[in-house]
């Protein structure tokens, strides 16, 4: 009799997990992607689960994501819907739409994607203007807003020079000894250097070699990241938790990265 019990109860369990499964990534998603086919929005084909998510990969890897996206526009025009894993992309490059979207006055009828905070989150922060929501997204953007005034925008302008003149000499001088250099890690580390210096008003020298280190923290955790979203392991809630697929990159990087900005007060 017990074991008959057990054996219910684990076929249960089962079945309710697929009926979730099912009703989650599969059902809902297909009525969200009727109602745009029915409103005459065109469509890519409905696959479940992985959706377009293989061309995608196809296209990045090839280096032709962006070939790709024109396609696709080509095909469908400026609006269309495509699958991405298991979610369903409103893709919009319709100039007035997107004012629409992001003009002010309609910022609280978009809400961000659920996967937003999960992508962002280890390389920026939670509380910021591109993951937060409602008062406190309102409270970023006003406080932000002064930064880029016109006459905010002039003073950083001698900053910018003066830090591109330095990686130019840096360059020069590594290129006069022989040494390979790596430009993506050259141009975070300006970009780095100007960000530290207009927005906080010093450069990252309180820790030892804190510029590399979070140049290669910052490279190595947008590698997983971007290894991480191709495989549609971002948008699936449970799974993304999992120390797996490169997590262990993403929290290394994220801690190194937040170490180094809260020893030199950033």
């Amino acid at each position: 009799m017990a074991l008959l019990t057990v054996l219910y109860v684990l076929l249960g369990s089962i079945s309710f997990i697929i009926f979730y499964i099912y009703w989650k990534y599969i059902y809902s998603k297909k009525c969200l992607y009727l109602m745009f086919r029915n409103q005459g929005i065109p469509c890519e084909p409905f696959v479940p689960f992985v959706g377009q998510l293989s061309d995608i990969r196809r296209a990045s890897v090839n280096d032709n994501a962006m070939d790709y996206r024109l396609a696709l526009a080509k095909k469908h025009g400026y609006v269309y819907v495509s699958g991405f894993g298991p979610s369903i992309h409103l893709n919009v490059m319709e100039p007035d739409m997107l004012a629409d979207v992001f003009g002010r006055s309609h910022a609280r009828d978009y809400n961000k994607p659920e996967d937003t905070v999960t992508v962002f989150e280890p390389l920026i922060g939670k509380h910021n203007l591109l993951t937060s929501e409602g008062e406190e997204h309102d409270r970023a953007r006003k406080m932000l807003n002064p930064a880029f005034s016109f006459i905010k925008l002039q003073s950083m302008i001698p900053i910018i020079v003066d830090q591109t003149s330095r990686a130019i000499d840096d360059l020069l001088s590594s290129a006069k000894q022989g040494q390979v250099v790596d430009l993506q890690t050259e141009f975070t580390n300006l970009t780095l250097a100007i960000i530290s210096s207009s927005a906080f008003g010093k450069s990252l020298e309180t820790t030892k070699n804190a510029k590399q280190i979070v140049s290669h923290a910052f490279n190595d955790l947008l590698a997983a990241i971007a290894y991480r979203t191709m495989r549609a392991i971002n948008v699936m809630p449970i799974i993304c938790r999992l120390p797996f697929w490169r997590k262990n990159i993403v929290d290394k990087g994220s801690r190194e990265i937040f170490s180094v900005c809260r020893s030199n007060n950033c």
